[in-house]
């Protein structure tokens, strides 16, 4: 009808189109964090061993890698509209296939496809954001979808603690499914496309060479060992903290679920505080003075784990804190990386989480034999201090290269104008 064309056209681009995004993004974190306080008990019903609980996280981290090298160029040639709309229904699927596992097996199956919809949404639907929208605005949206997003590792260990009081865990990816089944009808009203479809087929070797030139780029594979070295004390705690402080520590899920709230209360407050405080994000001076919270968190891991051993509150007060840190500059690595060549940026985002995947599923699989077989909690946290402190390093070599970018092509105003 001529009315919806003239709704759609006027609103579903500015709202409609980033709220689906959002939902979809945020049904997606939902995966992980709404099964985490149950897990353990994931693992129970099916007769598993305790010690796989963690590949939930690491087979979806895998699965967000599986397809990468294929969406960003896919996306490049015929659109980004068609490749999304498959991810979000795609994913849908998954979530309802959970619902009829009959095995811990299965289950990881189902969580490695649901995992593909990191594919879909960073390399394809951030990528649409920064193309269909003004840069002011893109930068906005994002700072949006970023704060929103995040609820999700906050109030999702709460909900589904507080659901499998009353339900079967199953029935929370039931919920998730119809997250999923709303955000890919709204996307499939509202999705704008953002590149012109080429007639020149999707050829192995022209994408070969597309990633080839991205990882021949001396910024991007500095920015990308950056955010791959930041992600790993954040993302191993999100998996094997199900274990040491449920299984280990004796919390119930509802208390588990409590003491994640700091840990993501912290990046929230990190993304609000650079939006509302921070005028330059990009200023050196800036990204340098986020250091010192980074560090100081994963000393308190180690100092405080070795002088009160009995205390889980270090663990989650240092990781809280060091999150907080991280989150004041993740959004400004992101885009100094993204944009450190004039190659499609399907193609660089695809090589960027390609490596930022690849190193954390390794490094979850690294924290769990660290946990069960090399000593426990402080071999765990040592993971962490030696991956922050190598990410610091290449933090400070990234601000070089990036200044150095920046004079070569005749200062800052080369750059994209969000910076």
């Amino acid at each position: 009808m001529p009315w919806k064309s003239a709704f759609f056209a006027r609103y579903g681009g500015a709202f409609i189109f980033p709220m689906a995004l959002v939902l979809y993004d945020f049904a997606a974190y939902l995966t992980t964090d709404m099964i985490q306080p149950g897990i353990i008990q994931v693992v129970r019903d099916f007769d598993g061993d305790v010690s796989l609980a963690p590949l939930s996280v690491s087979l979806y981290m895998a699965g967000g890698m599986a397809l990468q090298w294929l969406l960003g160029p896919l996306s490049d040639r015929i659109g980004r509209r068609p490749v999304l709309l498959t991810g979000a229904l795609v994913f849908t699927l998954a979530c309802i296939a959970t619902l009829f596992t009959t095995s811990f097996e299965q289950f990881l199956v189902a969580r490695f496809v649901q995992g593909t919809s990191i594919c879909f949404i960073s390399t394809v639907g951030y990528v649409t954001i920064q193309e269909a929208f003004e840069p002011t605005k893109a930068i906005k949206l994002m700072s949006m979808i970023t704060s929103v997003v995040l609820l999700a590792p906050v109030i999702g260990p709460l909900s589904g603690a507080a659901l499998m009081h009353f339900v079967h865990w199953k029935v929370i990816f039931g919920v998730i499914a119809a997250f999923g089944f709303i955000a890919w009808l709204s996307l499939v009203l509202a999705m704008p496309e953002t590149v012109k479809k080429q007639n020149a087929p999707l050829r192995a070797k022209a994408v070969a060479q597309d990633f080839y030139a991205v990882f021949r780029n001396r910024v991007f594979l500095n920015g990308a060992a950056t955010l791959a070295l930041y992600y790993i004390p954040l993302m191993t705690w999100v998996a094997v903290s199900p274990v040491i402080l449920i299984d280990t520590g004796g919390m119930t899920t509802a208390e588990f679920a409590w003491a994640q709230i700091p840990v993501f209360g912290a990046l929230i407050a990190a993304n609000i505080v650079m939006m509302r405080f921070v005028e330059d994000p990009t200023d050196p001076r800036y990204i340098r003075r986020s250091i010192p919270f980074q560090l100081a968190g994963l000393v308190m891991l180690i100092a405080g784990n070795l002088l009160f051993p009995h205390l889980w509150l270090w663990s989650v007060a240092g990781t809280s804190l060091y999150a907080f840190g991280i989150g004041l500059i993740f959004s400004t690595l992101y885009r100094f990386t993204l944009f450190s060549n004039d190659l499609p940026k399907g193609t660089v985002s695809a090589s960027l989480n390609i490596v930022v995947l690849s190193t954390v599923a390794l490094a979850i699989e690294g924290a769990r034999w660290l946990w069960f077989s090399a000593g426990g909690r402080i071999p765990f946290h040592m993971l962490a201090l030696v991956a922050g402190g190598l990410a610091v390093m290449c933090l400070l070599s990234l601000i070089r290269r990036v200044k150095q970018y920046e004079n070569a092509a005749d200062g800052p105003s080369s750059l994209p104008a969000d910076h």
